[in-house]
């Protein structure tokens, strides 16, 4: 196949392979919003009072930190049907594969949201408001890896991009476009996370250089 076949299949096939990246996005999205939120939850259980919440709070964070997100989507898979009808009501509620590929990634969001802001907080308590202010492009940060990771989700049969990629392998039917398949694949991911990174890079001086000059105020005497 021509070097101008190529550039012609593949940007036919742009708008398709497109549609399958806003699905990465989207699931990412979905982990970040869900993860986040547990985390925030086991943070505040790991800076309670008393000691039977920390416990709480480090046990599930420990639990989700290092479990595996890719054998948690078939766990997710064979553990959830498709569609759930609840008993008594004609509501019946959907669970399509993204929503589960979302759930699974959603783990190792929930540990990291815990383990920085956890430590945030303390860092806050002791006067120090740097770990506080960089976590939103920390947390920006770590959404560059679930976008990437989310390309996973095609091993459970998620329409995303790379799944997309398989399906216009096959239909093309030439084995010398899957390099270039591919290759275009990994040039939105690598488009996609350098812009996103550069970004964090930016925000994350400015923050630094504003706490640096912000000075804290020491506290009052007591009298």
């Amino acid at each position: 196949m021509a070097q101008p076949e190529i550039a012609a299949t593949l940007l036919a096939w742009t708008p398709y392979l497109a549609g399958g990246f806003v699905r990465n996005i989207m699931v990412s999205g979905a982990a970040m919003g869900a993860g986040t939120g547990i985390g925030w939850v086991l943070a505040l259980l790991r800076n309670a009072g008393s000691p039977r919440p920390q416990r709480i709070g480090l046990f599930f964070t420990e639990f989700m930190r290092n479990t595996p997100t890719i054998v948690f989507q078939f766990y997710l898979v064979m553990l959830l049907p498709i569609e759930f009808a609840v008993p008594g009501t004609a509501l019946t509620l959907h669970f399509p594969g993204w929503t589960k590929a979302a759930l699974a990634l959603s783990l190792a969001v929930s540990g990291f949201v815990s383990d920085n802001l956890g430590a945030a907080l303390v860092a806050a308590k002791a006067g120090n408001r740097l770990p506080l202010a960089m976590l939103l492009p920390n947390w920006t940060g770590y959404f560059v890896l679930i976008v990437l990771a989310s390309s996973s989700a095609s091993i459970i049969g998620v329409d995303e991009m790379i799944g997309r990629c398989n399906t216009v392998i096959a239909v093309v039917n030439d084995n010398r476009m899957m390099f270039w398949v591919y290759a275009y694949a990994m040039l939105w991911y690598c488009a996609f996370c350098f812009t996103l990174t550069r970004s964090i890079g930016v925000l994350s001086r400015v923050l630094e250089r504003r706490l640096i000059r912000t000075p804290v105020a020491a506290p009052e005497p007591a009298h």
